[in-house]
């Protein structure tokens, strides 16, 4: 379990955080060289997503397991317990899926440009997904 634990808070955690960073800085200069055409790029936001999932998956196997053991993911007995579990959640999760959500509802009604859009997008997930980390770390609770 040491492993699982390791992949969901170093490797895919610093990769969705890092993903999004990209996202940010890429679509903020496709944004500013008015490019359109960017096939690319939107199979980076693809892959970013896509990271996003996995490590609710990961993070929804971890859970499962605590669950059934103990009851208590690590560091619950640090001060934080469940509420900063479920602000890791909410930050990791739920927001920059209903970010998602909102900036592809923006980017298909043609109002703001789709690489505007994704830039906000890119910079709320990379914050919101660098908070979750912190708080799973047990470093921002």
């Amino acid at each position: 379990m040491d492993a699982v634990v390791a992949l969901h808070g170093y490797v895919l955690g610093f990769l969705v955080i890092g993903v999004w960073a990209v996202v940010m800085f890429w679509s903020g200069a496709l944004a500013l060289t008015r490019y359109d055409e960017t096939p690319m790029f939107w199979r980076f936001v693809s892959l970013a997503q896509v990271s996003l999932v996995l490590q609710l998956v990961v993070g929804l196997v971890l859970m499962g397991w605590w669950l059934l053991g103990d009851g208590q993911p690590p560091g619950a007995n640090s001060g934080g317990g469940w509420f900063n579990g479920t602000f890791h959640l909410l930050y990791g999760v739920v927001f920059p899926l209903l970010v998602l959500l909102a900036g592809h509802g923006f980017s298909r009604r043609g109002r703001y440009g789709p690489h505007a859009v994704f830039a906000v997008v890119g910079l709320v997930n990379f914050g919101l997904t660098a908070r979750a980390w912190m708080v799973g770390a047990g470093t921002g609770g």
